[in-house]
């Protein structure tokens, strides 16, 4: 070795110690394909780190160190700190292919490709490295770390299972797979897994709380309990598990029936002397006072409540999502009304009350409390819309009315008030009011299809089929994928039998749109009956009549469909289920129809055929 050569390689050593390298040690006995550094988890970011030099081959004897594996690593080391990349690329590539066998090299080959966002040739190298050497765990848990983000998860659980089996240790390996396996909804192997992670290891309080959880979904309420009091025996101030405990008790499903409410405000005060302001418990204590009897004391907890929300809109939304959001409309009531003490004209309140009451089938007690929303209020416009159809269901369809127009008057182009007033006003058959309230609408806002679809749509009832039929031409040509307008013009040439065979090309794209919808299919249907291709029909109109619960017209149509394909026992039927579902304002439909049974019955001579679905000769 020459003394420029010796000079240059301990110069590079003394910079590496410098800049923070690993301190070099020989020891023999290392193994040559892993560096012993401790894996990183899952989670932490991908970096490159040093390992030992006794990790590679050993070099020649006579060779130049400048062609050894371990000098250019190092000078991979001292490059990559100086951020010259391309370099340290080099570098490392070259060490590489000196000690092709040493498995670190290509971890951190891997690691630059990361980052330098090659992230597909990253992944291709750490698989091949795990083909080479399948029994190593660092180059296992690499290449699951990389296939975090990937979207070929179905190739995760044999790898995460083949590291458990060379390391059955590995906390972050049983929760990454176990996450798969909940996201999946494969509860039993997610049961089994957490029952080996906690008999694995007993004293990691993670373990036993995800088997909790994985006996709570599979209904095994007893072992979910176990699970949680074991987690809390480890780790007494958690509060998850706790919560847990108190949803067991409260879940509907539970065989042990209703609880007992002061068991559970011994189990939320509890967590409150861990955490005071934990929000689920004290939404939940307040409740249970006012369930228990204990008004005065809920009414102070609510009263604290009730201040607290006017200032944390997250404690606001915690109750949204503890009673709202979980149908929980009768709690939602008490709850409400009880802040709503601290603030009677608060409107986050106010509304929130009323969405409660409406959920609850209490109109009267909703449209109180929407009433006082202000026009400040983020949901106020959606508050005035739901207040005239409460009008309306209470029996006031003109208070509604008389609402929706002072609204409009108000704001004369706000569309949404335009397309509620003209329903009520179509709904009340003042057809003429409602056409000209949107063709108004229209002049301010001309390529509006939804409301170009209402004008057609209460044209064609009023029975102005040519503006109809052209307003839903106007629709599809401002909106060609307007998968109802495709449909109503298509139906409404079949209806009148003419230009079917565009009706047919116009409703097919609707049903490429929307190729379960109903209505659609019964369209299709309605146009193989009128070209006399009545077996098709027959088919489009039975499933047709399946996704709309035989909706009485759709019925009626495949009933016809049914006679004219000779099957008299299975049309009878169907005319019986389209009366039973027509609507008392269906009076033309339900004359029709009730006539056409008595046809059939009188047709059919022996009763007792009605019980079969045999073709009637």
């Amino acid at each position: 070795m020459s003394k420029a050569t010796i000079h240059t390689f301990f110069i590079l050593l003394i910079l590496l110690t410098l800049s923070g390298c690993s301190r070099i040690q020989h020891t023999p006995a290392a193994p040559v394909d892993a560096c012993p550094v401790e894996p990183a988890p899952p989670d932490t970011p991908l970096s490159i780190h040093s390992c030992p030099d006794d990790t590679f081959a050993p070099p020649t004897p006579g060779r130049d160190p400048q062609m050894s594996a371990r000098y250019h690593y190092l000078t991979f080391l001292m490059l990559h700190r100086q951020n010259r990349i391309d370099d340290a690329m080099a570098a490392l590539e070259k060490a590489i292919t000196l000690d092709p066998d040493a498995s670190f090299l290509k971890r951190d080959l891997i690691r630059m490709y990361l980052s330098m966002d090659q992230k597909e040739t990253a992944l291709a190298l750490a698989e091949s490295l795990v083909a080479e050497n399948p029994d190593n765990v660092e180059n296992l848990l690499l290449l699951a770390r990389l296939k975090k983000d990937d979207t070929r998860e179905k190739t995760m659980p044999p790898l995460l299972e083949r590291i458990l089996e060379l390391a059955p240790d590995n906390r972050e390996t049983y929760l990454r797979l176990g996450k798969i396996y909940m996201e999946n909804q494969q509860i039993p192997e997610a049961l089994e897994l957490f029952s080996r992670m906690a008999d694995r290891l007993p004293d990691y309080y993670v373990a036993h709380f995800y088997l909790g959880e994985a006996h709570f979904l599979s209904g095994n309420y007893t072992e979910a309990a176990q699970a949680f009091q074991s987690t809390i025996d480890l780790e007494p101030d958690l509060i998850e598990p706790r919560l847990r405990l108190v949803d067991i008790l409260q879940d509907p499903d539970n065989p042990a029936g209703k609880p007992d409410p002061d068991k559970l405000i011994a189990m939320y005060e509890q967590i409150l002397t861990i955490e005071p302001e934990n929000e689920r418990a004290l939404l939940e204590t307040a409740r249970l006072y006012h369930q228990t009897g204990q008004t005065k004391l809920a009414a102070q907890q609510f009263m604290d409540l009730g201040n607290q929300a006017r200032q944390d809109n997250r404690l606001l939304m915690t109750a949204v999502d503890l009673y709202l959001s979980q149908n929980r409309y009768a709690d939602a009531v008490i709850v409400f009304s009880g802040m709503l003490a601290a603030d009677p004209d608060n409107d986050n309140f106010n509304f929130f009350l009323g969405l409660a009451h409406e959920s609850s089938e209490q109109p009267k007690q909703a449209i109180e409390h929407y009433l006082k929303v202000s026009p400040a209020h983020p949901q106020y416009k959606k508050t005035q819309l739901t207040l005239a159809f409460l009008y309306r269901e209470i029996g006031q369809t003109e208070k509604a009315v008389a609402f929706l127009e002072q609204h409009h008057r108000q704001a004369p182009d706000d569309i949404d008030f335009i397309t509620y007033l003209a329903a009520f006003y179509e709904n009340e058959n003042q057809l003429e009011k409602a056409m000209a309230l949107l063709s108004k609408g229209l002049k301010n806002a001309r390529e509006n299809t939804a409301l170009l679809f209402r004008l057609g749509a209460v044209q064609d009832k009023a029975g102005l089929k040519d503006e109809s039929i052209a307003t839903m031409k106007e629709v599809i040509r401002l909106d060609p994928e307007d998968a109802s307008a495709l449909n109503y013009l298509g139906y409404t040439y079949a209806d009148l039998g003419i230009h079917l065979d565009d009706a047919e090309v116009l409703i097919r794209k609707a049903l490429e749109i929307k190729p379960n919808d109903g209505y659609i299919l019964d369209s299709m249907g309605w146009v193989y009956f009128q070209q006399g291709d009545f077996d098709k029909a027959v088919g489009y109109l039975e499933r047709a009549a399946e996704l709309t619960d035989y909706e009485a017209i759709i019925a009626a149509h495949l009933a016809d469909a049914y006679l004219k394909t000779g099957q008299k026992i299975k049309a009878l039927k169907t005319f019986h289920k389209a009366l039973a579902h027509a609507k008392e304002s269906d009076t033309e439909l339900i004359s029709e129809v009730t006539e056409k049974i008595r046809t059939l019955e009188q047709q059919i001579q022996t009763p007792d055929t009605l019980n079969s679905d045999t073709v009637t000769p």
